[in-house]
């Protein structure tokens, strides 16, 4: 470099270092800016996925509400009981028009397709709905190369006789409204091997830039998308079989976001960037020295922040006040974090309030309170309801329903203060956070509901409504939300059953309740899980002086609920339909037992009990005796009890289904009698063959003289009537001698013995001796 002097080679030097720096500076500002475009995207196509799968979850839960009132109505249930199918298609199609459903399916209780506007091929995935295994898809499947949202509910009248399936179809107007809200571009696809691909998009550009043939490959798809400036979130919603190769139905939805929208707001710093380089490239040496600080420091600032926002951290703004380029490009940057952060909140806001109402949601709600527990800040929770919700919403429409919700919503926002804090759950249950301890709370419900209760004033009508509340109080009646809810419900309940406004639960109000509700769940698995025994108790013919007979008595004992009587499981059995497997689970191992012990006594003849429901069943007599028959026992060793108060429930019904079983020979007895409503005729009536007198009027008979003259003109009206007298509860020789003495036939209680286990029950009837507990013997002996 001869010729060249010092000052210009370090001038060159000098240059050639800034030049390197600012290019190093540069390309890492690029990288970073890069970086951060692609986190950005990445970040809200996530945040999107979220507000996406709740808003899905949303709508799910509003169209299953809306199919439940509709399966809830009256009109409804008695045209699908009809079941003539153009009478249900015609209810589904009149009643599904309120709530603009485009398919509708009736199925029956076993899943076959009744009626359906739509050709089903897949009605085992329908039931599966109806009867609660949903999946991830939220209800969405392919009809008729559409895709649709279906919901479905049991129809019960009282038990179950279907299920009813609307579904919604998920078009473009669907996907735009959903991009609206989560601000990225939303399309659904679903395809099967060999057919073709259904594409449902907020974007139709997407579609004719070549997305049904780019969803064949998901690797390939992602291949497309940045081919076209996209970058996508594949989420997998469904993949269900037929069980045959090859016929994989897939669905999947697509969130894409636009590279080159995300980059705009870096464009500027892009530009300036070169241009500081340019000028800088070409100053002096002098000018590098004296501005090269200047310079490079806010292009470090800007490269800083621009990490900053790739890593999520909106908060910390760029200063730096300059008119230059750099000034410029500053400004945008915080511009750029502005929008970005105003969109998260929006975002976040919309997913912890109601759509509907705009009051905090169910998820706020948790995290309010939540809060509160950690802090140990006593509070009360207020459940509010309409009572008349389904009249109003049968009457008016669902729309109307929605907005006087809104009024009622606007009604508790406006008492919001820091110790009223109002939400909405669900429907038309309302929740208040009353911050503070139990006594003020309780104060303020009757002001709240006079606030609340007021006729709704919406288009020029009037509309009443009824409200209940229910209060439940932390810490002292429950340490987490779902157990509040669910006792300030109960409190809520049980007022309006007593014809009160509201309720406060008590500590251990709805213990029973609980226990009620465990019973009635474990119910359908006590059999299965051989949790329920037999036991038998003699009765002795004192004609015969023997043992005639036994009686079967079922017993439960659950491994964590514990024993539990009958009296308390055999009512829920009644209810939930449970009681017609039980009876027959009884009978079929009473007379297996009996088969055994009459192998080596011929004469015994085993009682079982029938319930009011039992007499309901029509196939109960042909099971009997198909059971007698395969276990080639006599009817007249089978007698069945039924009391007074079940054959009362429908006199007629039960009458014809004891004849069947009296005309093949089975023994019926009138159990407990004495304590139900029967007249002297509807006894004369009854095809009975024994009387049982209740334990009520024979436990005391021997020191009773009421007792005595009921069950002395008891035995002679059942003799008189043809009918042998049973009395159960003997409990004493005292009361055996007051029996015998007025000729009663058949002895059963704890003098004889207590209901035993069929092995105790075999030893006792080896060893039995008639002497030993007649006081008529021992009196005879004297």
């Amino acid at each position: 470099m001869a010729g060249i002097s010092f000052r210009a080679r370090l001038l060159l030097l000098l240059s050639g270092l800034v030049a390197l720096a600012l290019g190093v500076v540069i390309l890492a500002i690029f990288l970073a800016t890069e970086s951060s475009v692609k986190r950005n995207i990445d970040r809200e196509l996530g945040v999107s996925e979220r507000v996406f799968l709740q808003l899905l979850e949303q709508r799910e839960n509003q169209l299953t509400q809306a199919a439940t009132v509709l399966a809830d109505d009256f009109g409804f249930r008695q045209a699908v009981a009809s079941a003539d199918e153009n009478t249900i298609l015609s209810a589904l199609v009149n009643h599904a028009q309120r709530i603009e459903a485009d398919l509708i399916t009736q199925l029956s209780p076993n899943g076959s397709v009744i009626v359906s506007t739509h050709d089903i091929t897949n009605a085992d995935a329908l039931l599966d709905l109806g009867q609660g295994h949903n999946n991830a898809a939220f209800g969405m499947t392919v009809v008729e190369n559409e895709l649709y949202q279906l919901v479905a509910v049991p129809v019960r009248a009282p038990h179950l006789i279907g299920f009813v399936v609307l579904g919604f179809v998920i078009n473009d107007a669907l996907a735009v409204e959903l991009q609206q809200i989560t601000n990225t571009q939303i399309s659904f696809v679903a395809h099967r091997p060999g057919a073709d691909v259904i594409v449902v998009s907020s974007s139709q550009g997407l579609v004719d830039d070549g997305l049904r043939q780019a969803v064949e490959d998901e690797p390939s798809l992602y291949h497309w998308l940045a081919s076209i400036g996209l970058r996508g979130q594949w989420i997998d919603l469904l993949r269900e079989t037929d069980n045959q190769p090859g016929t994989e139905m897939q669905l999947h939805v697509l969130l894409t976001a636009s590279i080159k929208e995300a980059s705009e707001p870096f464009a500027p710093l892009q530009r300036h960037l070169l241009v500081v380089a340019l000028l800088t490239m070409f100053a002096t040496m002098l000018l590098a020295l004296l501005t090269g600080r200047q310079v490079v420091k806010p292009v470090r600032m800007l490269a800083d922040a621009a990490q900053r926002i790739g890593g999520g951290q909106y908060d910390q703004p760029v200063h730096y006040n300059s008119r230059d380029e750099l000034g410029q490009l500053a400004t945008s940057f915080n511009q750029m974090q502005s929008a970005i952060s105003q969109r998260e909140q929006q975002i976040s806001y919309q997913s912890n309030h109601d759509l509907l109402t705009d009051l905090p949601n169910q998820r706020y709600l948790a995290h309010y309170t939540d809060a509160l527990i950690n802090q140990t800040s006593p509070f009360g929770l207020l459940i509010l309801n309409l009572n008349n919700f389904t009249q109003l919403n049968d009457m008016f429409g669902q729309t109307i329903c929605n907005q006087l919700l809104v009024i009622l919503a606007q009604r508790l926002q406006n008492m919001a203060s820091d110790s009223f804090w109002p939400a909405r759950v669900h429907g038309d249950e309302f929740v208040v956070v009353l911050n503070g301890d139990i006594e003020p709370s309780i104060a303020q419900i009757d002001g709240i509901l006079a606030a609340m209760s007021p006729p709704l004033k919406l288009n020029g009508l009037s509309y009443t409504i009824s409200l209940s509340a229910g209060l439940a109080h932390y810490p002292g009646t429950a340490q987490d939300l779902d157990t509040l809810i669910r006792r300030a419900q109960f409190a809520r309940i049980q007022a309006r059953g007593e014809g009160k406004a509201y309720g406060v639960y008590q500590p251990g109000e709805d213990e029973p309740h609980m226990r009620k509700l465990a019973v009635s769940a474990a119910l359908s698995e006590a059999i299965a899980n051989e949790q329920l025994s037999l036991v038998y108790q003699p009765q002795i013919y004192r004609n015969s002086r023997s043992v005639g007979g036994a009686e079967a008595l079922v017993r439960w004992h659950h491994p964590t609920l514990g024993f539990i009587s009958p009296m308390e499981f055999i009512p829920l059995a009644e209810q939930s339909g449970e009681i017609h497997q039980i009876t027959h689970w009884v009978l079929a191992r009473a007379i297996e037992q009996l088969v055994q012990w009459r192998a080596s006594n011929s004469d015994l003849r085993m009682s079982v009990n029938l319930s009011a429901a039992d007499l309901s069943d029509a196939g109960l007599p042909e099971f009997i005796l198909q059971l007698l028959d395969s276990q080639q026992v006599p009817p007249a060793a089978l007698l069945v009890e039924v009391t007074e108060s079940a054959m009362m429930s429908d006199p007629v019904v039960a009458v014809r289904l004891l004849e069947t079983l009296r005309s093949r020979g089975v023994g019926v007895a009138v159990d407990d009698y004495g304590t139900g409503y029967s007249s002297l005729a509807q006894l004369r009536g009854l095809p009975a063959d024994e009387l049982k007198i209740d334990r009520a009027f024979v436990t005391e008979l021997d020191n009773n003289k009421q007792d005595q003259t009921i069950v002395a003109s008891t035995i002679e009206l059942a003799h008189n009537l043809g009918m042998k007298v049973v009395a159960e509860g003997v409990e004493t020789a005292g009361v055996w001698q007051a029996l015998a003495e007025r000729n009663c036939d058949i002895l059963q209680g704890y003098y004889i013995s207590r209901p035993m286990p069929a092995g105790d029950f075999a030893n006792w009837l080896a060893e039995f001796n008639y002497s030993d507990y007649s006081p008529e013997q021992m009196t005879q002996e004297i």
